[in-house]
């Protein structure tokens, strides 16, 4: 999988696609500004490699206009920022209708593996773990969700499973705005 994070213009992704096709990569990852979808449908429809997005997407009307397009083998939309795990259930729906996997981008994984534990796996096969991020982005929790084989095991706590480690939290005492 190779993540150009919107770096790359259309031309440079054609040309790097070309270069690295022989090698099958798994897919090219945000390989320009979101709002081109133009481009991403010209690169989806030029080279064999998978082309996913999705990350900043936020909401199911603007996955539609990438499926509508053909621009898009993956959406990778981020609980945290699509609008939270109804609208992802409902990305979902627009997903299926296209047969496009969502594979949810790694932020809000919490969030994400309960809503792929909940759906066909045709629809929502997997999630993205951001290995360096999660590191520290559980620092407070007494329970971190760790991969083991590449499995994450749902919480049997209520709601997301999220525990703070006491030992942790500096202060509990609230801010207050003046």
């Amino acid at each position: 999988m190779f993540d150009a994070f919107s770096g790359w213009d259309q031309n440079y992704a054609l040309e790097w696609a070309r270069r690295v096709e022989q090698y099958r990569p798994r897919w090219m990852e945000e390989v320009t500004h979101p709002e081109k979808i133009d481009s991403f449908a010209e690169i989806h429809r030029s080279t064999t490699i998978p082309i996913a997005s999705g990350e900043h997407f936020y909401g199911r009307w603007e996955v539609e206009r990438y499926l509508q397009a053909n621009a898009l083998s993956v959406v990778q939309a981020d609980p945290e920022w699509c609008g939270g795990t109804s609208e992802l259930l409902k990305i979902g729906v627009v997903a299926s209708l296209h047969d496009v996997p969502v594979i949810p981008h790694g932020h809000s994984l919490r969030a994400a593996i309960n809503i792929i534990a909940s759906q066909s796996p045709m629809t929502f096969p997997l999630g993205e773990y951001l290995i360096l991020k999660m590191e520290h982005y559980y620092h407070f929790e007494s329970n971190p969700m760790v991969p083991v084989k590449a499995h994450i095991a749902l919480p049997t706590e209520p709601g997301f499973g999220i525990v703070l480690d006491q030992a942790k939290v500096e202060s509990q005492t609230p801010l207050t705005l003046d």
